[in-house]
């Protein structure tokens, strides 16, 4: 669900459920501080736990406007075939049947909310036993566990991860 909040005009948008009573808010750091005393006390009262992330740009909301318009356009550019896998798509949380649905998802997700408890559930549900996350960090392999403790999760951060992986387990 899409909350806009418009303290003094300044629009504020929360935009990404990842779990049960998890969020997260996009938008300008201005916009975020201008917030009312009203609005900070209506977060606070909440028991709302916040943590500023340090994230290069306000993706997945309306200010990410500009840069969907260009992938756009340059996606239009290219020839895309058919998927021959599975693909879940993070804007709909629901599998992509065909190339044209693939190319129009991957523009809507620059400014749509991401559903990834709902990606993972279906995952899940389809069969898969086993994530691994590639990238710095564990975050999302713990968000995984968070939704289903049954499955096996593995993070690669370096080289050495990449050896000690076993899929087949």
């Amino acid at each position: 669900m899409l909350i806009d909040i418009y303290p003094d005009l300044i629009k504020i948008v929360l935009i990404i459920v990842l779990l049960i009573c998890s969020a997260l808010i996009s938008g300008s750091e201005v916009a975020f501080f201008s917030l009312s005393k009203t609005d900070l006390k209506k977060i606070s009262s909440s028991n709302i736990k916040n943590i500023k992330l340090p994230v290069s740009a306000p993706f997945h909301c309306k200010l990410m406007n500009k840069a969907k318009l260009i992938m756009s356009e340059e996606l239009a550019k290219l020839n895309f075939k058919e998927p021959s896998n599975i693909l879940i798509s993070n804007v709909t949380g629901e599998e992509i049947s065909n190339s044209n649905e693939l190319r129009e998802l991957l523009v809507k997700q620059i400014e749509s909310r991401v559903r990834w408890r709902e990606s993972v559930i279906l995952m899940i549900k389809k069969g898969v036993t086993q994530f691994i996350e590639i990238g710095p960090g564990k975050v999302l392999s713990g968000l995984v566990k968070r939704i289903d403790k049954n499955v096996k999760v593995s993070a690669i951060n370096n080289e050495e991860d990449i050896k000690l992986l076993n899929i087949n387990e």
